[in-house]
């Protein structure tokens, strides 16, 4: 496993405890719609990026990636709905569901020359939305003491983060590019 490969998992973790965190401790103060349309992102961009990394892990094996990518959005949809309600937990889990199924085939299906700038897209992606739901919970508690109350502050930190990653070196290893630069070399 690579360095950027770690930053990204443990990153997709840590967000996404924070966000399901905050669900939980501000459940009260959340509505309902607020609520399905937070289990829903979450659960489908946790699922999507996380089903597009098995699914370049998994490169043959459909079925493995597809499965692991489903139950982690599963988990992460059901996760984030539970405080809020049954249509919340209903929405979360099948969107999680939905996001590990495509984006385990768009893995799956992904050139190796594209992977790592895929994985950086989607990995964007699923920073920017973490964000954004954690914008919308500070909005709906009416808290003026969040550091993501403002949103120069997030896009600030989103661009440090964003070039601070793209210093850490490639997400997967090219077998491709290892052999090719082996025989170069003449070993």
């Amino acid at each position: 496993m690579t360095i950027s490969l770690f930053v990204v998992l443990l990153t997709i973790v840590l967000l996404t405890i924070i966000v399901i965190g905050q669900i939980i401790y501000y459940r009260n103060d959340i509505p309902n719609m607020s609520g399905m349309m937070i289990a829903m992102g979450l659960g489908m961009s946790v699922g999507l990026v996380v089903g597009l990394i098995m699914g370049i892990m998994f490169t043959g094996t459909l079925f493995i990636s597809t499965v692991v990518g489903m139950t982690i959005g599963f988990t992460a949809g059901f996760l984030s709905g539970l405080p809020v309600g049954m249509i919340a937990v209903l929405d979360g889990m099948l969107a999680g569901i939905m996001g590990g199924m495509m984006g385990a085939m768009l893995g799956y299906m992904i050139s190796p020359e594209y992977r790592d700038a895929i994985v950086k897209i989607m990995f964007m992606l699923f920073i920017v939305t973490s964000l954004i739901l954690i914008y919308i919970i500070q909005e709906e508690i009416n808290t003026n003491r969040s550091l993501f109350k403002s949103l120069f502050i997030i896009t600030i930190l989103f661009l440090i983060f964003l070039v601070g990653f793209n210093q850490t070196g490639p997400i997967f290893h090219d077998k491709n590019n290892n052999e090719h630069h082996e025989r170069e070399l003449g070993h």
